[in-house]
């Protein structure tokens, strides 16, 4: 290395020493003032030092944000941003087709370095990959490669990322930077860039299909996933001229950056690993045995999800700004420019492979909590194109429900990635099975997945799509009755549908009807599920005591209207309502089942609202079985009970018991309920005959004792379920419950009434209760003389 070179490294290392304002500074003005045949040697030092490659530290780009240092933020976003001028020295040093750096083969997806070790080569990586002896390999990359390589990889080094929002933080500021740079939406045309001799391009994946005499054969449609026009003009220009065009060349780095993200960030666990590599032996090599070396998955943060979500509606944008229709007819044969024939070529050539594998093995893996909403979010921007037409960035934010009709015009696509919609809805049909649906992030998950599948149109385009891979099932019996035949290679679907589904997914794969028999009984399931959900919803709001006895005079003063369940807010409790509702009523209309049958009638009988004991809503003489009533309360006949052993009708399942001996609720102190018990059954022991004798008096001072005490079932009233005797004694004996005390809105009225009476008139604890017991005995006595009347 030259003299000038070591001087740039040694002013580097200095520079590397500064806090990062200075560091960017002084950075920037090496490379101003550096010829570019020493800073060819330095770019590799800078972008160690920046992303924290080997043993470098990095300038921990995923921290740096807007709220802790705003200085810091914009001087590093300018300085790495896509006009800045580290990638103004990567421009230039692209120009010479000669450099190439070298990047280490450890720190590519495991999938991919696992196909280079066994002697193929992954497509992206035909034109990077040079082989030494004794079977080492290098990857080569030009310095617009290399760049993009590091900052790819740098996003799958960071651990416990917590960003609350996305365009507070540097690195999701900088991939939305390179992406509006390089994919950009409301320009018909990408940057320029130097005048450059033709790069050293890697195919675009793409899908063949071989007929039956063995010829390779591309369909004639111009959307889906037998393309190669695209791959045809590369090759045309690559073989017959030396020198890009210049709209080719700005294609080459658009098409270079998003391959790179999609190689990093999507391609760390194929489902199926030996498919896209160029081998003259791999024919024979078994895919058992390539499959047994993949035994530890990778698993994407949060983060990471978030920012493929992000590209996934960025693509999607720069997709449908088209200058042509995006699904034209298959006759039209006018000639496309480079950049609407990179843009048609994106999502079922570059995208459409590692996005189904990324979510697959999400959906079978991520954890059941509530961080798979981001998962399902992904999945639903993936499939959901028309909701990202607007070609101004200004209108790019999607809200829910801002769709309700699914153009005709999208048929295509919902055709080329069936997959998409059926394979991964019975995925999380399976997920849901296993999700405590009372917790509202779950259920909000369910709501989202079929809200949108509930599109009008949607699901009559999905029953055409499925009915045209599938023409030989539909055709046998008229509907869905079968699932595809024991392999994938079944003749009864189209050669189509073979190749979508060879391409994504394993070998020995058996598709499921999206809307045949195992689905139907999958989707009934979950309808079941959320029913019982219901139930349990319908149970824990009526689990607050009867407002008898004391607690009754009370209610009129202390009475909380609104109703918690189990740990959520009576505001959330209403959004549960919501959710459950809307997902039984969309799943019905998608898959034509009846909603009655699994929407609940609710019984506003109190006397269903007690807990200990099962308890019959016979209300619904439709549902229930053959019940008689008996002196204990309600009882099953012989019919009956054969109806519920068959699980032809069923009673809509309560309880009843003692509400003192309720569980203790989440809007109670539990501390106070058991001394409150402890208190109440003191007193009950004590003077059990005494309250009993004076309760049944007939003059004032028993009905001011019915007034203070009551029984949890009236005399006069029929148990709801079968007791026996001695519990139904016991529930029918007056007693003092105190138990609404205990109640935090309970408690914080008489904190709130006490605060003021202290303001305002100086009264003290001692005096706050004696006034507390003095208005109790003379309201009291105001019932009791009104209860005469």
């Amino acid at each position: 290395m030259t003299t000038t070179g070591n001087s740039v490294l040694s002013r580097l290392q200095l520079a590397y020493s500064r806090p990062l304002l200075q560091r960017c500074s002084e950075i920037e003005n090496i490379i101003h003032s550096a010829g570019t045949q020493e800073l060819k040697n330095a770019l590799p030092s800078i972008l160690s030092n920046i992303f924290g490659f080997g043993s470098e530290v990095g300038w921990q780009l995923h921290s740096i944000s807007r709220g802790y240092n705003l200085q810091e933020f914009e001087c590093a976003r300018r300085f790495l941003g896509s006009e800045g001028p580290l990638l103004s020295l990567v421009y230039n040093l692209q120009t010479d087709v000669t450099l190439m750096y070298e990047f280490p083969l450890h720190h590519i997806p495991g999938p991919s370095r696992q196909i280079i070790e066994e002697g193929n080569i992954p497509y992206f990586y035909i034109n990077k990959l040079q082989t030494q002896g004794y079977g080492s390999h290098l990857i080569l990359l030009s310095a617009f490669e290399y760049y993009m390589f590091h900052f790819a990889h740098c996003l799958l080094n960071w651990q416990n990322l917590a960003w609350n929002n996305l365009t507070d933080n540097l690195f999701p500021c900088l991939l939305d930077d390179y992406l509006n740079y390089f994919l950009p939406l409301n320009k018909s045309t990408l940057p320029p860039v130097p005048h450059q001799q033709s790069p050293i391009r890697s195919p675009v994946i793409h899908s063949k299909m071989c007929s039956p005499g063995g010829k390779t054969t591309t369909s004639p449609r111009t959307f889906g996933l037998l393309k190669a026009s695209f791959i045809a003009s590369q090759k045309q220009h690559s073989q017959n001229s030396s020198v890009l065009g210049q709209s080719e060349a700005d294609v080459w780095r658009s098409e270079t950056l998003l391959q790179i993200f999609i190689e990093f960030w999507l391609n760390q666990n194929a489902i199926d690993s030996d498919k896209s590599m160029i081998s003259p032996t791999h024919m024979y090599m078994s895919h058992q045995h390539i499959f047994s070396h993949f035994t530890e998955h990778f698993m994407p943060s949060l983060e990471h999800v978030r920012l493929v979500r992000m590209m996934i509606k960025h693509v999607h944008h720069f997709v449908n700004t088209a200058s042509h229709d995006i699904i034209p007819s298959p006759y039209q044969t006018h000639p496309m420019s480079p950049l609407d024939e990179f843009k048609r070529s994106i999502i079922p050539n570059m995208l459409q492979k590692n996005m189904y594998a990324f979510l697959r093995h999400s959906f079978d893996r991520w954890p059941l909590d509530n961080s798979f909403r981001m998962v399902l979010e992904t999945w639903l921007t993936y499939i959901q194109p028309w909701r990202y037409t607007s070609r101004l960035p200004s209108t790019r934010r999607d809200s829910e429900g801002d769709t309700k009709l699914v153009e005709e015009k999208w048929f295509t696509f919902i055709e080329d990635n069936l997959l998409f919609y059926s394979v991964l809805l019975q995925e999380f049909f399976n997920r849901v099975k296993r999700m405590d649906l009372m917790n509202l992030a779950n259920s909000h998950m369910l709501y989202r997945v079929a809200k949108v599948f509930r599109l009008e149109n949607l699901d009559s385009m999905l029953r055409q799509a499925e009915q045209e891979m599938c023409t030989s099932i539909y055709r046998s019996s008229g509907h869905m009755t079968r699932d595809l035949g024991g392999s994938y290679l079944s003749p009864e679907s189209s050669l189509m549908f073979h190749s979508q589904i060879s391409d994504l997914e394993k070998p020995g794969f058996q598709y499921t009807l999206m809307f045949g028999e195992k689905t139907l009984y999958s989707v009934k399931q979950v309808l079941q599920q959320l029913q019982q959900v219901k139930t349990q919803i319908q149970y824990q709001q009526g689990s607050k005591p009867v407002r008898s006895g004391l607690a009754g005079f009370f209610s009129g003063l202390f009475d909380d209207n609104s109703v918690a369940v189990g740990d959520l807010t009576p505001n959330d409790a209403k959004k549960l309502h919501k959710f459950l509702d809307e997902c039984i009523k969309n799943l019905c209309f998608i898959y034509d089942l009846p909603e009655t049958k699994y929407f609940i009638t609710t019984n506003n009988t109190q006397d269903n609202s007690y807990h200990g004991n099962l308890s019959y809503n016979t209300d619904l003489d439709d549902t229930c079985p053959d019940i008689t009533e008996t002196c204990n309360g309600v009882s099953l006949t012989d019919i009956g009970r054969y109806q519920v052993i068959n699980k032809m009708k069923r009673f809509e399942v309560m309880y009843s018991g003692d509400p003192d001996l309720q569980p203790i609720r989440s809007y109670e102190n539990a501390t106070t309920v058991r001394l409150l018990h402890q208190f109440c059954s003191y007193i009950n022991t004590q003077f059990s005959n005494e309250i009993q004798t004076v309760y049944e008096r007939r003059d004032l001072i028993g009905r001011l004792a019915q007034v203070y005490f009551a029984p949890a079932i009236p005399r006069d009233k029929k148990p709801s379920s079968p007791i026996s005797g001695k519990n139904l004694d016991e529930l029918r004996r007056p007693k003092l419950r105190l138990r609404f005390l205990a109640s935090y809105s309970t408690m914080l009225y008489l904190a709130i009434l006490f605060v003021f009476l202290n303001v305002w008139l100086g009264v003290g604890p001692l005096q706050y209760v004696l006034l507390l017991l003095g208005c109790t005995l003379f309201f009291g006595f105001l019932r009791a003389l009104v209860t005469s009347s």
